[in-house]
């Protein structure tokens, strides 16, 4: 193991000891307002940098939040300053993740009829390490002109793709699954390049693992939400690296509705309980399956590589578990209740 390999290990393990507690979850979920909890995280060594400039006498819940999304993409690109650039590629694929958010809201503000296509807004930390230039895409007020500034760039292939017809709009849900897909590929192609033998089969694992709990969580959805045929179902999962088998796929899609589709998973490697009396959504169990499984690795890895990609994943689910405080915090939600929406 090199220098620098050693150098991202020692950051992401030195950042993890700083991770939000049980006892500091208790004692937010108790706090009175969303002032206490700002009050609060500034005494944490993870957020009292990016919550410097906000005073607890005039604070505003979506910045919060705008804020604590920083934190989180630069707590994990921290790393690369310790990374050569030949070995780079990994690990700004959180970099390629945000341009594609950045260019389908851009996409939702050409076609939408209330909201200016210049309203884009542009995190200048995203800014700093994006693959294009970013602010670029505010001028920009048309589809066509669009898919013209980025021919040059990875995500050309998916915009000429979803070209619409004339007086048309973009399927923006066609278009998130083909950015997911083409993601993920990319994702795959990059680990099958970079790592071999086990470190390839962990990094893998924690990758597949992700692409599986939302298909699950797409199916479940669209069973519990929307009246939709099987083949509907079938196009909107990405099941190139499923694990789960084709027979157990078939019979979560065949499934008569969401209830019946939970029976029947739990015969499988997945097993996702709903208290009826208690509605917990379902992309809690599917996060909580991945946080437990990024958290073992997290903890008992030496790979860099590992550690990195797992710790990004903990530290999301950490800053989520702050935004649903602060927003149980400020509609009035009991303890109990933000508590039983916390990973930890």
């Amino acid at each position: 193991m090199g220098f620098s390999s050693n150098a991202v290990l020692a950051k992401a393990r030195s950042m993890y000891s700083h991770r939000m507690t049980p006892a500091k979850y208790e004692e937010l979920i108790h706090k009175g307002s969303v002032a206490e909890i700002v009050s609060f995280l500034k005494n944490e060594p993870s957020y009292q940098d990016v919550l410097e400039e906000i005073k607890e006498t005039n604070v505003h819940r979506g910045r919060i939040e705008s804020l604590l999304n920083e934190q989180a993409f630069i707590e994990t690109t921290k790393m690369l300053r310790y990374v050569p650039k030949k070995k780079q590629e990994f690990y700004k694929l959180s970099v390629i993740k945000e341009e594609i958010h950045l260019i389908i809201d851009k996409v939702r503000l050409i076609d939408s009829e209330v909201n200016d296509s210049y309203d884009l807004n542009i995190p200048s930390y995203l800014a700093q390490c994006a693959s294009f230039d970013l602010y670029g895409l505010i001028a920009i007020d048309d589809y066509a002109t669009l898919c013209q500034y980025m021919k040059r760039t990875p995500f050309y292939k998916v915009l000429k793709k979803n070209i619409p017809e004339d007086g048309e709009k973009v399927d923006i849900n066609i278009m998130e699954y083909d950015f997911k897909k083409a993601y993920y590929d990319h994702v795959v192609g990059v680990i099958k390049k970079e790592f071999k033998g086990k470190k390839q089969k962990d990094l893998l694992t924690i990758v597949y693992t992700e692409i599986e709990l939302e298909n699950i969580s797409k199916i479940y959805r669209l069973k519990k939400y929307f009246n939709v045929t099987e083949e509907q179902i079938r196009g909107c999962l990405i099941t190139d690296y499923c694990r789960l088998s084709d027979s157990m796929m078939d019979m979560l899609i065949k499934a008569k509705d969401a209830e019946d589709m939970l029976k029947k998973l739990s015969s499988s490697s997945y097993k996702f309980y709903v208290d009826e009396k208690d509605f917990v959504y379902i992309e809690y169990y599917a996060e909580k399956i991945k946080y437990h499984l990024a958290k073992r690795y997290m903890r008992f890895s030496t790979d860099p590589s590992l550690v990195y990609m797992t710790y990004a994943i903990v530290h999301r689910i950490e800053i989520n578990n702050l935004i649903h405080i602060i927003e149980g915090i400020r509609y009035g939600e009991s303890a109990e209740r933000i508590k039983a929406m916390l990973i930890y």
